[in-house]
């Protein structure tokens, strides 16, 4: 007879697979200066959300190493922002229209693809750190 378990992951996993997003992101963000061949990567617009970005990141990064629920907070909405900048820069794909900035080129579509991979396993595990580090602490407190 087996014994059903609690979940199918637990906290360490899903922490450090959350970390690997969240260092896996920063990397694929910093591909655009390189790759993406459209100039307003390079407008004061882009750069500010890049910094918010890559602030967003770094903050959540500290907190989830400190094992804080802020940190897997903030990634979640984080990575929830970057799946929908990606989903929306390849609208074109489907429905031939941009919608964020000119066409992009195969290569910046095939990375954004990666990325949407890579943000929504961030967000499943952001979403089950949160819930598992909340469930350990419930226990932890004395009743």
């Amino acid at each position: 007879m087996t014994v059903p378990s609690k979940g199918r992951t637990s906290l360490a996993i899903n922490h450090s697979l959350l970390l690997c997003c969240l260092f896996s992101l920063a990397f694929i963000g910093t591909t655009y200066y390189y790759l993406d061949d459209r100039k307003q990567v390079y407008e004061i617009q882009w750069i500010t959300i890049s910094i918010a970005w890559y602030s967003a990141i770094g903050f959540s990064t500290y907190k989830v190493l400190r094992k804080s629920r802020m940190g897997y907070l903030v990634a979640g909405i984080t990575t929830w922002t970057t799946l929908a900048f990606w989903l929306l820069d390849n609208c074109y794909t489907v429905f031939h229209v941009t919608i964020i900035a000119p066409r992009p080129d195969d290569i910046t579509v095939i990375r954004n693809f990666i990325g949407i991979a890579v943000a929504s396993l961030g967000i499943l595990s952001s979403h089950n750190a949160f819930h598992k580090s909340k469930s350990i602490q419930n226990k932890a407190e004395p009743t």
